[in-house]
């Protein structure tokens, strides 16, 4: 094994121990076990970084791996304490499953995991950079955390809004990427690449854990377990348009999140309770729109529990209620600080659609790239006939409901721009991709039982194949059918974001290094906010004064009046007063320009950075064939 590959392979099972030791410790100690803990654990532990993360900061400590680990004990220790004291009647969690189900499952998850990792790994190589707009933003957030060790949400203003006075920006995803980062000392690029590509694992596991326990159906949670990888409209799209790493983390976990609910409502107890109320905090800190998704198929779960029992049952209401608090009081700085920001998100996409193709898109999965999922359009189809037929699936028709829901909205939100459709789509930012991505769980779900459909009457032709060997036999099948799963299509969608430029070249990439030995430590970088030089921070730990691409005129204010003067008027530094004090303030001493281009930014340079060459107060120092690097001239920088 080359040094490349051992690394990234230090790096996945750092990552992994990061992202679920904490989580299967606090759960172990809320008492709950199996499938539902190993499901649970992810969710749970952004729920410790969702408390922990920005008290940490409060009481004057550093995050790192040993903070994670006290924060976790601590939490565990706490949970445990209040199940002691509270006692309850306990009862059995395990499915009454024989073995061979178990590994069946754990073998489908597996399998789903290897799929996402070898799209990613062939689009990216676990190293590139991730191109395109929010990159930059979620790169230089984990640089900042991992190097300074404040994981306060608040404090990424530093990145771009300095001048902000309310900021606040969920950072439990970014938190634990810079943990990983912090162990090892991996690269940004390579610790995200790595992150995203246990994406569709994750969520294989999440959704089989929710279908297992609402069905208890084996062959139907594997199945969905191994179809997670496969619908391009979730995780690759997401991974590739935006690109919105924290969102897809966290649609990742919304079924381990109503799994947790689930086993709350039917065995309340201090440690359900808790634990339910910890992954509610862990999924807003990872991405509050995502806690809104949630609970959409929440309430069509509780209708449907409610209305099958005929009855409204306080008991039930008490636990909810208990939720509630124990992860509003938990969850204060989450609960607060998303109030306090609340107001903004939404934005003016264009409907290019007919509701008619809108609704051809989501049934096809041809949205990205233009071909439809074939396959895995007709087990949808069987599905919708496979519910009438297999009555054990119908527990899970109130998950379906949610889907059909998000499926809706997408339609109406790729064909009409009516004022109430912005209104309704703007907790998600009236961004169809997401909600294609939301709406594609239920798809997952209904596929799995076109695939056991399929699988249950070929036992009946054939009598000598058990029902789960056929459906094993139908899963292979399938396999072959889609060629891995589709896991050619899907690298190939992920390649689009994950390429050499434009946005970042390895050749720009140099010269940003090469800034980095020249530039004194505490010191600012002018720079282009659209031509990928935000990058720097992350890549190689030099500071721009623009940390991510701006949004304007919305993005004006939180960037300050020195900084959004520079970004006008910085040619002007042989004459200008005001642009020279700013250069003095913000203490910059060189400039980066570089080719780099964010597809849909404005055209680079900013007014400000055009004809450098004439500036006399500047004096190139480095360039290649795509960067130039100048130096601010000392009489300006020492006034």
């Amino acid at each position: 094994m080359s040094g490349a590959a051992l690394a990234v392979a230090m790096t996945a099972a750092v990552y992994l121990v990061v992202a679920i030791a904490p989580g299967l410790l606090v759960g172990y100690a809320s008492g709950i076990r199996g499938w539902l803990l190993a499901g649970a654990a992810p969710v749970l532990t952004y729920g410790v970084i969702g408390i922990f993360g920005p008290l940490i900061p409060l009481i004057g400590l550093r995050w790192n791996a040993i903070a994670l680990l006290a924060a976790s004990v601590l939490a565990a220790a706490i949970t445990y304490g209040i199940g002691r004291l509270v006692r309850t009647e306990r009862r059995p969690q395990s499915l009454d499953w024989p073995r061979s189900r178990h590994w069946m499952l754990a073998g489908a998850v597996l399998v789903a995991t290897v799929v996402g990792l070898l799209a990613m790994g062939h689009a990216s190589g676990f190293t590139a950079v991730p191109q395109w707009w929010d990159a930059s933003f979620h790169a230089n957030a984990i640089r900042f955390i991992a190097d300074s060790g404040d994981s306060s949400p608040a404090a990424l203003k530093a990145i771009n809004a300095s001048a902000s006075s309310n900021f606040f920006y969920p950072n439990a995803y970014h938190v634990l990427d810079a943990t990983v980062r912090q162990i090892g000392g991996w690269p940004v690029s390579q610790v995200i690449d790595v992150s995203n590509g246990f994406q569709a694992g994750l969520f294989s596991l999440s959704i089989a854990v929710l279908v297992a326990r609402a069905t208890r159906m084996p062959a139907l949670a594997a199945a969905s377990a191994i179809l997670a990888c496969a619908f391009t409209q979730f995780p690759y799209d997401t991974l590739t348009w935006g690109p919105l790493f924290p969102f897809t983390a966290g649609v990742a976990l919304i079924p381990a999140l109503l799994a947790l609910l689930g086993r709350a409502v039917d065995a309340p107890s201090p440690g359900t309770v808790a634990a339910t109320a910890m992954a509610g905090v862990g999924l807003t800190a990872v991405h509050p729109s995502v806690t809104v998704a949630a609970v959409i198929p929440a309430v069509f779960f509780l209708a449907q529990r409610w209305i099958t029992r005929r009855r409204l049952p306080l008991a039930d209401l008490r636990t909810l209620l208990l939720i509630a608090v124990v992860a509003g009081v938990t969850g204060i700085f989450q609960v607060l600080g998303t109030l306090s920001a609340a107001g903004g998100g939404g934005a003016a996409w264009k409907a290019d659609w007919t509701a008619w193709e809108a609704v051809k898109e989501f049934t096809t999965g041809s949205r990205s790239l233009g071909l439809p999922e074939v396959w895995l359009a007709v087990l949808c189809a069987v599905g919708v006939v496979g519910l009438f037929l297999l009555k054990s699936t119908r527990p899970l028709l109130w998950w379906l409901v949610g889907g059909v829901v998000f499926a809706v909205l997408f339609v109406l939100d790729s064909s009409s721009e009516a004022s109430w459709v912005r209104a309704v789509t703007q907790p998600w930012w009236n961004d169809s991709w997401r909600l294609d991505a939301i709406g594609a769980m239920g798809s997952v779900v209904l596929a799995a039982v076109g695939l056991v459909t399929i699988g249950r009457l070929l036992s009946r032709v054939t009598p000598r194949l058990t029902s789960v060997a056929a459906v094993g036999l139908v899963a292979l099948l399938v396999i072959i059918a889609t060629k891995g799963l589709y896991v050619s299509r899907n690298s190939e969608r992920l390649a689009q974001a994950f390429s050499d430029g434009p946005v970042v070249s390895h050749t720009m990439e140099a010269g940003m290094q090469e800034l980095a030995r020249r530039a004194p430590a505490g010191s600012l970088v002018m720079n282009d906010p659209f031509d990928g030089s935000p990058w720097m921070w992350s890549l190689a730990g030099a500071h721009p004064v623009f940390g991510h691409a701006l949004i304007l005129p919305g993005d004006a204010v939180p960037a300050g009046q020195q900084r959004m003067l520079l970004y006008n008027a910085f040619d002007r530094l042989d004459t200008d007063r005001a642009v020279q004090a700013a250069v003095r303030d913000l203490n910059i001493r060189y400039v980066f320009v570089s080719q780099g281009q964010i597809v849909g930014a404005k055209p680079t340079p900013i007014p400000g950075l055009r004809g450098l060459d004439q500036v006399k107060s500047l004096k190139p120092v480095w360039r290649n064939s795509q960067t130039v690097i100048y130096a601010v001239s000392s009489q300006i920088v020492d006034g």
